[in-house]
């Protein structure tokens, strides 16, 4: 009886950790993240490179804002799950004038596992933008997964 009791609870560690772990991974799996980059055009196009702005304000309309005046070379959001379009408010300079972002994507459910669930992963269709300090944008990837990878570059001349 003594031996039953200590089995029951080394298999019950056993359980919390694994589950643990599920959700550490789960937590990881399930994040789709948009990623934007910042890029100056310099020499009329022959040569572009990241750039750091140095008081990037960001955020979604109606919503919290993401980045408030930090230095940023990127930011990394997640599109609306419950929509198909979101637009989004991108300040690089306290002295610069703010441009408007609009995502048009379609949303996909994927299946990550039985303990984890669904993520929701965006194909992106469009991306619409003011041109008031961005000079031009180019989609590098249009699926939005958890991989994160760089899915629009943005780019400024000065």
């Amino acid at each position: 009886m003594k031996y039953i009791s200590g089995i029951i609870a080394l298999l019950l560690i056993a359980v919390f950790a694994a589950c643990e772990d599920e959700t550490k991974s789960c937590d990881q799996t399930l994040l789709a993240d948009l990623g934007i980059n910042f890029r100056k055009d310099s020499l009329d196009g022959y040569i572009d490179k990241d750039t750091t702005w140095p008081k990037v304000v960001f955020y979604a309309f109606g919503k919290d804002t993401l980045v408030k005046s930090e230095a940023r070379s990127s930011v990394y959001f997640e599109l609306d799950p419950l929509h198909d379009t979101c637009q989004y408010y991108l300040k690089l300079d306290s002295a610069a004038v703010a441009d408007t972002l609009t995502f048009r994507y379609t949303r996909t459910p994927h299946f990550v596992s039985a303990g984890c669930g669904f993520a929701t992963f965006s194909t992106l269709d469009t991306v619409i933008t003011t041109y008031h300090t961005i000079d031009a944008l180019k989609i590098n990837n249009r699926e939005v997964t958890s991989d994160n990878t760089t899915n629009v570059s943005l780019y400024f001349i000065y």
